[in-house]
């Protein structure tokens, strides 16, 4: 893209809440931030944080202190935002109407989520956790929903790292252990304590990081401990080559337990906050990680072994390829984010032609037969001489996308549309549904309905009506075979 298309990424992080949010958050931003202008908003961040986030980001804006309870939270980004920027969500208290908030200005919304815990009007959500059942959320028609590791938030060392070979590393068998970058509850200085019991395991590699306030508790105790090394703050890049010296892992059930078992390993999790519950569940049930309370039993039952058998489930999983998946979805949502429409003029004669002959165009057509440029030509300037006809294109990055149609007749508009070739299969339908339905409006506010015929096995055409916020009406005597969609005045504005 020469012009980049802004992302707003928001999310918290602090000692008392942890980094997950933020950390997950980044390694979207690392995915996207080439081909995107990637900035990163957030309440009352710390230096050290600051700077970790101007890493990964093009810029931060940094929000005054609000409490998520308070109005003024819903319409914090007010002044940030408008129909051309990308907005990312990532946290518990961006409910539904923080939500409303930022679709009413018009921007493509997207959420990463693990609690489905209220009703969802974002584009789309990414639950990384495995399964996860779509019936958990709530959404409006047109979200999509990527559920699962195909889609795992990972940086790119982790990435690269998935789709190399692992083999088992040589020399003295050493342990990664991270309880997260914050662990407020000290869970890193407990399992340390308990290792020490462990046969087998000759060094442990122990990570904290910015936001850890344990410090001085930890490193009197492992001052004391020879075969323990501290590690803080550490980059992607670094995590990355200490996981892969370590054979064996504890983490807790997070977004570190997928990192590690993108590198490959012996993988043992522990559950320390109630919203890791189901990646838990998935990650023991699935045989991507253990249960931390079996670690000695699994050890003495013989590490090169469960080594072997813990990778190649876990590259199952795991296949250095989220990033490509999830740059197609923003690829499309921007695509969506900027596509206007005009009005037709004459001089689209021939677009208009060559679109209305296409074999899929006309195959879906009620009249599937080729049109003649005659009666084509003839059909146009009729149309457009017709105070009682609209026909609009959509352009996306200046580039005609697609043709939408409005007849209209005592207060009723009757629609029809059609999306060029190079711009199907990207999601589209729906946005220009709205977006054609908004520009009529603007020119005939007083217009109170309008409906759509569509052949039932057109089902790309049926989902982008479902997905725009039409309805299913009475069928078109007609047409007895059609879906016949309509869309009431209180549903548009």
């Amino acid at each position: 893209m020469t012009n980049r298309t802004r992302i707003i990424f928001r999310a918290d992080g602090n000692s008392q809440i942890g980094l997950g949010h933020v950390v997950r958050s980044l390694a979207l931003a690392e995915m996207l931030r080439h081909d995107f202008e990637c900035v990163f908003a957030i309440q009352a961040p710390s230096q050290e944080l600051q700077e970790q986030l101007k890493k990964s980001c093009d810029g931060v804006i940094i929000l005054p202190v609000c409490n998520h309870d308070e109005e003024r939270f819903i319409h914090e980004l007010d002044a940030y935002i408008a129909e051309d920027v990308l907005v990312v969500l990532d946290g518990y208290n961006f409910s539904t109407a923080y939500q409303q908030s930022i679709k009413r200005k018009g921007c493509q919304l997207f959420c990463i989520d693990d609690i489905y815990g209220y009703t969802f009007v974002a584009d789309a959500i990414l639950n990384q956790a495995g399964g996860v059942k779509a019936e958990k959320y709530k959404t409006a028609d047109y979200t999509k929903l990527l559920l699962g590791p195909k889609y795992v938030l990972l940086r790119p060392p982790f990435l690269e790292a998935a789709k190399a070979e692992r083999s088992l590393p040589t020399g003295a068998v050493s342990m990664f252990l991270n309880l997260g970058g914050a662990d407020p509850q000290n869970h890193t200085l407990q399992i340390a304590k308990a290792l020490k019991q462990v046969q087998g395991i000759e060094k442990v590699e122990v990570i904290v990081g910015s936001a850890y306030q344990h410090l001085p508790e930890l490193q009197t105790w492992l001052h004391h401990n020879r075969k323990y090394s501290l590690h803080q703050n550490l980059s992607a890049e670094e995590m990355c080559q200490l996981m892969q010296s370590c054979a064996i892992a504890i983490t807790s059930a997070s977004g570190v337990a997928y990192e590690y078992a993108s590198v490959g390993g012996l993988l043992f999790v522990l559950q320390t906050a109630d919203n890791q519950e189901s990646l838990y569940t998935f990650l023991t049930q699935n045989g991507i990680a253990q249960k931390y309370e079996q670690i000695e039993r699994s050890i003495k039952a013989g590490l090169p072994t469960a080594f072997e058998q813990a990778v190649t489930t876990q590259r199952q999983y795991f296949d250095g390829k989220s990033d490509e998946r999830l740059m197609k979805v923003f690829c499309n949502m921007a695509l969506a984010t900027g596509i206007t429409m005009r009005e037709a003029t004459s001089n689209d004669l021939m677009l208009l032609f060559e679109w209305a002959n296409d074999p899929e165009v006309r195959k879906n057509s009620f009249n599937p037969n080729p049109i003649l440029l005659e009666s084509h030509t003839r059909w146009l300037h009729t149309k457009l001489e017709d105070k009682q006809a609209k026909l609009y294109i959509a352009e996306a990055a200046g580039e005609p996308a697609a043709h939408i149609r409005f007849e209209i007749l005592n207060g009723k508009a009757i629609i029809s549309y059609l999306i060029g070739s190079g711009f199907r299969g990207k999601g589209l339908g729906h946005v220009i549904l709205q977006k054609g339905v908004a520009k009529l409006l603007q020119q005939k506010p007083e217009l109170k309905f309008v409906e759509g015929l569509v052949q039932q096995e057109n089902m790309a055409s049926v989902r982008a009506f479902e997905k725009a916020g039409f309805s299913y009406g009475t069928p078109d005597p007609k047409f007895p075979q059609a879906h016949r969609f309509e869309l009431h005045p209180q549903s548009i504005n």
